[in-house]
């Protein structure tokens, strides 16, 4: 029966060490991922700071989460991929109530799930792990991109929106972007919606679990989580003590050869993987606005 039972554990594929570097920004030393895991342990939450189209990103995530659970049995995944309103579904899936066919057809995953996410959440499933969907469903976060507002129940109980560093940030990331004229604010209103959402789900698990000492991995876009700003800063706001590390992936042409100067103050580790090519833009392209956390390419505020 032990056989069968590992049989069953998702192994994520391993990628290999030469195609990516992990750095200790304030030492600039060289990790395994065996010795991040190591050091990610002590702490209370860890972001995992995406570049949400980087495949190779998304495998080192999935090797890491893994090696932490083995660390820490008692771990909890927060993801910005699922949002608030999903909760009961995700709950369904990963305590073995629903299969995954009706796990997928009402949690509405991101696109490349499959790709990116499914070996996190099977992990989940099988060691019988806390999922948090911490996000604000789509619609909710529209309606405080707008004029009338909401009201929704998903909304989070406190809503900030501080003219400090994250909003100079936000505003960069959002130059060039046809449409952004005149919507910045309400954009701006409505990212900072997301981040209060997600580290209210944070710290509500934390805070009603005080009898635990789990450690929480939250999946989400660099922007939510460099620098310490975003999500990180709003859950140091609920939960004071609660020990965070932070990760940013970078993407570099050659991650043999890529300068940090500018990245270390991003997070207490890199991930540096490759990047991938950009598709050539039209001569006469009229993008859509994008909020940076679902940007394909990486803003300059990330």
């Amino acid at each position: 029966m032990f056989l069968v039972f590992l049989l069953l554990l998702p192994v994520p594929e391993t990628v290999p060490a030469s195609s990516y570097r992990l750095l200790h920004t304030r030492t600039g030393k060289e990790l395994t991922i065996a010795q991040l895991a190591d050091d990610l342990a002590r702490s209370d939450v860890v972001f995992f700071g995406e570049l949400h189209d980087n495949v190779v990103g998304h495998q080192v995530y999935a090797e890491l989460a893994q090696l932490l659970a083995e660390r820490r049995t008692d771990l909890v995944l927060a993801m910005e991929m699922f949002e608030r309103d999903t909760q009961g579904v995700v709950n369904d899936y990963v305590r073995g109530r629903i299969d995954e066919a009706t796990f997928l057809q009402h949690s509405r995953p991101w696109k490349d799930y499959a790709r990116d996410y499914r070996s996190l959440i099977e992990l989940a499933r099988t060691k019988k792990l806390d999922v948090i969907a911490g996000n604000l469903p789509r619609p909710v976060a529209a309606r405080v991109n707008s004029k009338e507002g909401s009201t929704s129940p998903f909304l989070p109980r406190r809503l900030t929106t501080p003219n400090d560093r994250y909003r100079e940030l936000f505003e960069e990331s959002m130059k060039g972007h046809p449409g952004a004229e005149g919507v910045v604010d309400r954009m701006y209103q409505a990212q900072c919606a997301k981040d209060d959402a997600m580290a209210e789900g944070m710290a509500e698990y934390l805070l009603t679990n005080p009898h635990r000492q789990p450690l929480v991995i939250h999946c989400n876009g660099n922007f939510h989580s460099d620098y310490g700003l975003g999500t990180a800063t709003r859950l140091a706001q609920r939960v004071p003590l609660a020990q965070q590390s932070i990760i940013s992936m970078v993407g570099s042409p050659d991650v043999t050869k890529v300068d940090i100067t500018k990245e270390r103050k991003k997070a207490h580790y890199l991930l540096i993987v490759p990047e991938p090519k950009k598709p050539p833009k039209p001569a006469d392209s009229k993008t859509p606005v994008t909020p940076p956390e679902k940007a394909k390419s990486t803003p300059p505020a990330k």
